[in-house]
């Protein structure tokens, strides 16, 4: 993602509506407000103007599609400055008509101009989150509100947005780091009889403790409450995309047909995909592999197997798109409600170009590169429920806590809480820097001096 041009989007749901939101952010907004608005570069608040939508403005032939040289369009304009804006950089939002044809003329006016390009999946709060605008978490609540469609969800949205979930988060990070600089503390002085850091019966309460506190926020024992949905994975692409390659490295066995000729998929093949083992909580997802998606088919049994394809897509809990050119083009009758994976196939072959602001993970499905973090994704993804307290948790956030669950009861169960010194600290402190770890992928990493600050904090040593 660059971060130094000027990106434009549609900032509303799209569909017609009675208004629609434009929206700009980038340091070229005084500029395009300037040539395409007659705006003063300086203005900020909300104003009305008139945004021109002619070819007067140098504009490849076709963007205005119909409109003619010098045609205005009433609008209202709203200007935040830099840093006093969402993304930390001059923003505009353009309000006008919701009608779908005239906002695809407005952003072809605006995307046309000199540094202006269209903004990425999610780009405008990447870069509220890059600028310190937002932490991660409250950037995933401004996902969830968008995805969520039940009440627990939304409310559990409105939590990460606040910053309400993070604090609860890094309430248990804070308390496993305490423990873990005691129990290092009395690594480092085993040789001093008269110095324990922590008693082993108070370290195995605190241990019980974070793990209740950690089962209150998975809405019960991660150990014990299970699933039964397995959720829907769908490769989706073009033909030739890599897909059955991608499948069948993914379950680790040759289940799929693989040919250099097009087409070779007709049928849509089902397997279960294990996630469990590698990561602690995520189960098992049903993975499809499906025909390729043509933009027209090749003769009755490909429409058949095109058919098929853009139904089982339609079904599909995630999908996820091969593309091995990067492009990521709109396949052709897909549309589905679930969350979109994009997968760059075959990126032992791939030049290094890509379309500006598209996220996805590269990966070779002949050497295995990146695919232990396409699994780590599905398991994002897909992880939990969608109902009841289990339905406050983002699938990425339940994976972490399930993980540092574990390796908190790990620990409890190397401490003798009647001991008077623990028989095994070594392991019960690399336990926690496992948990520490784990609980860091929605908290931010807590690294080893971090640590080390604490037993100074928590404990006098060399009075």
């Amino acid at each position: 993602m660059v971060e130094d041009d000027t990106i434009c989007a549609l900032a509303s749901p799209p569909g017609r509506s009675p208004r629609a939101v434009v929206r700009l952010s980038g340091p070229g907004v005084a500029g395009v407000l300037e040539h395409a608005l007659g705006a003063d570069p300086g203005v900020r608040g909300v104003h009305r103007a008139r945004l021109k939508m002619g070819l007067k403005m140098g504009l490849k032939a076709g963007l205005t599609r119909g409109a003619e040289p010098g045609a205005e369009l009433p609008v209202v304009l709203i200007r935040f400055v830099a840093p006093r804006s969402f993304t930390g950089a001059d923003v505009a939002e353009i309000m006008l008509p919701g009608n779908p044809a005239l906002v695809d003329r407005v952003v072809d006016t605006l995307t046309a101009l000199p540094g202006v390009r269209r903004a990425g999946p999610g780009e405008f709060t990447a870069r509220a989150y890059l600028a310190g605008r937002l932490t991660l978490d409250q950037a995933e609540g401004i996902a969830a509100s968008i995805a969520a469609v039940t009440g627990p969800e939304l409310e559990a949205a409105r939590q990460l947005r606040r910053g309400a979930q993070g604090a609860r988060y890094r309430a248990v990070a804070d308390e496993i780091a305490t423990l873990l600089a005691l129990v290092e503390a009395g690594v480092d002085f085993t040789d001093q009889e008269d110095v324990v850091p922590i008693p082993p019966r108070e370290l195995h309460a605190r241990l019980g403790a974070s793990v209740d506190r950690l089962d209150g926020l998975l809405g019960g024992s991660a150990t014990t409450v299970r699933d039964d949905h397995q959720p829907g994975v769908v490769l989706i692409g073009r033909p030739n995309a890599g897909k059955s390659t991608l499948f069948n490295a993914l379950l680790g066995w040759e289940r799929a047909g693989v040919s250099d000729r097009a087409g070779t998929t007709r049928d849509a093949l089902t397997e279960p995909l294990d996630l469990s083992a590698a990561f602690p909580g995520a189960g098992s997802v049903l993975l499809t592999d499906l025909a390729g998606l043509g933009k027209r088919a090749a003769d009755a049994i490909d429409h058949a197997a095109q058919t098929l394809a853009r139904a089982r897509a339609a079904q599909a809990d995630l999908l996820i798109h091969c593309d091995p050119t990067g492009r990521f083009d709109r396949l052709p009758g897909v549309e589905g409600p679930g969350p979109v994976l994009r997968v760059r196939t075959k990126s032992d072959l791939a030049d290094g170009s890509a379309a500006p602001g598209e996220a996805a993970i590269s990966v070779c499905a002949l050497d295995g590169r990146n695919l232990a973090v396409l699994r780590r994704a599905i398991a994002d993804q897909t992880l939990g429920t969608r109902s009841g307290a289990r339905a406050a948790l983002l699938p990425r956030h339940r994976r972490a806590l399930s993980e540092t669950r574990v390796h908190l009861e790990e620990a409890r169960a190397a401490v003798g809480p009647d001991a008077t010194a623990l028989a095994e600290p070594e392991l019960v402190a690399g336990c926690l820097r496992l948990a520490l770890d784990a609980i860091g992928d929605v908290t931010g990493a807590i690294g080893p001096d971090e640590v080390i600050g604490r037993v100074f904090a928590t404990f006098c040593v060399g009075k």
